[in-house]
């Protein structure tokens, strides 16, 4: 889900007086986001093989500026989001609205700071009744979160007890120096990433994977390309047209969960491990996000 309803205009995105979901808002909105997600969920319940990402890129601490009254505030929504002009659904909301219908499919749940700031996502994130739950991570090397220090000491204690996907990607200027180190990290832990973006926007306006929609890739889709190719054991083929309907992957190597739930153990202390069903079918996921 990325764009709901609600009036916002502070920081982070500017002016977005529209009630309407025509832009990014810092969180959901009560009133209409679990009636989303029951609507897809009851669709897609039986198929787990599609995967719910709850809430593109939060950012509630652009309003609520109190970390931990902005974790809570990601959590809980309600009266835990002070300043908002909208009544705002938690993630607890939108998690619980999925399992309502009984969909037991795995959920994605990304932290503050437009995903970037996992720093106490373990603290906060919802009970899930399925035990069957991800952290989402968005990774630029304009972000605070950007450097081996920040991954170790941030990301790889969740991916000890949780799947980790990282949706997003990139680098400004379309090179893949920042994504190469990246993705080096993301390997040795076996966490999952997608490449963002499929577009063509002009490279100084952000990290655009192809340079025309005939698949012709920039210096940061070859990079990703040729990191797909190589952890697949495939031989290269020059990189000069990507898959034009959107997505690269490694073949038989998808994964949800990363190594942080090896096959055939127990997540001792978390109570959010995968269920047993799902412990023997762990693969990594790799390629690249067109939303």
């Amino acid at each position: 889900l990325h764009w709901t309803d609600g009036i916002y205009g502070g920081p982070g995105q500017g002016d977005c007086y529209d009630k309407a979901a025509k832009c990014q808002k810092p969180m959901p909105d009560k009133e209409n986001a679990p009636k989303f997600w029951k609507s897809v969920a009851s669709q897609f319940k039986n198929d787990e093989g599609i995967i719910f990402d709850l809430f593109n890129e939060p950012f509630p601490d652009m309003v609520v500026s109190d970390k931990s009254a902005a974790w809570k505030c990601w959590r809980d929504g309600g009266s835990a989001c002070p300043g908002f002009q909208f009544e705002v659904a938690g993630m607890s909301d939108l998690l619980n609205a999925v399992r309502s219908t009984g969909a037991n499919n795995l959920v994605m749940v990304g932290g503050l700071t437009w995903a970037n700031d996992l720093s106490r996502w373990q603290e906060f994130v919802p009970s899930d009744p399925a035990k069957n739950i991800a952290a989402s991570w968005h990774s630029y090397n304009f972000n605070a979160c950007n450097n081996k220090n920040c991954w170790d000491s941030q990301i790889a204690p969740i991916a000890a007890k949780y799947p980790v996907i990282v949706g997003e990607i990139g680098e400004h200027g379309c090179t893949h120096s920042y994504i190469d180190g990246l993705m080096d990290w993301l390997d040795s832990k076996n966490i999952s990433y997608l490449g963002w973006t499929w577009n063509t926007w002009d490279c100084s306006s952000g990290p655009s994977l192809i340079s025309d929609y005939s698949g012709t890739p920039t210096q940061f889709g070859k990079g990703l390309y040729e990191r797909l190719c190589a952890s697949d054991g495939q031989a290269q083929q020059p990189a000069t047209a990507l898959n034009s309907g959107g997505s690269i992957s490694t073949g038989g190597n998808l994964n949800p969960g990363g190594n942080s739930l090896p096959s055939g153990s127990s997540n001792s202390g978390s109570g959010n491990n995968l269920p047993s069903s799902k412990k023997s079918d762990k693969k990594q996921l790799r390629g690249v996000n067109r939303s």
